[in-house]
């Protein structure tokens, strides 16, 4: 008896989880129906949103296109507005003479400026080339003529301005510029003194020849 109500019971409870299973699956087509259904919706929707699109692009063409000519009149009015007043004012009539230069003579004056250029850079360079060449004769003329020491010293020179050229050239300036101020300190020391024995009073000059005198 146990048995049979066991088996009875297991069969209630097969046959209920069947039709569970059978209601989850109507559920389930149910749902995919619907999500069918929305996926269609939205299809359309978006069809729908193009065609809007499209309306809203052909009513901006049309009336671009309306617009166009109204512009077109509208400047074609203002157009005929400044013609008749101009046609309204008197003409005057002026000559105005327009002389052309021809571009042979622009060429050879263009030529001509480019050769005196040239022939003062060469004049230029013909002067630097023959003070090189006079300071070149003189620098071999002291050290032939120069004594053991002076030719020590110069050829010392010539190493230093080889070496560092440009930090020689500053110390030799700075020297130049040194020397300079001190003459023109001398030269002011010189005149200020001179001043100065301009304006000493005249002394009276005694003679050697009275001086002897009282001393015999």
């Amino acid at each position: 008896m146990e048995q049979k109500i066991m088996e009875k019971v297991l069969n209630q409870i097969s046959e209920e989880q069947l039709e569970n299973h059978q209601e989850l699956r109507l559920v389930k087509a149910a749902q995919e129906k619907q999500s069918q259904l929305l996926e269609k919706d939205r299809e359309q929707i978006s069809l729908l949103n193009k065609d809007m699109e499209t309306l809203k692009t052909d009513q901006q063409t049309f009336l671009q296109r309306i617009a166009w000519p109204v512009e077109q009149m509208e400047a074609f009015s203002s157009q005929i507005r400044d013609h008749s007043e101009l046609l309204k004012k008197p003409t005057i009539q002026k000559i105005v003479h327009v002389h052309h230069v021809p571009r042979i003579l622009i060429a050879v004056i263009v030529l001509f400026c480019i050769m005196i250029g040239l022939s003062i850079g060469w004049y230029q360079t013909g002067q630097r080339l023959n003070q090189y060449q006079n300071n070149d004769t003189k620098w071999r003329r002291l050290s032939l003529d120069a004594n053991v020491i002076l030719t020590k010293i110069m050829q010392n020179v010539s190493d230093s301005v080889e070496q560092n050229p440009d930090k020689i050239k500053e110390a030799i300036k700075a020297e130049e510029d040194h020397n300079l101020q001190v003459w023109n300190l001398q030269q002011k020391m010189k005149a200020d003194s001179a001043e100065m024995r301009s304006l000493e009073p005249n002394k009276p000059a005694i003679s050697n020849s009275g001086s002897h005198k009282k001393k015999k």
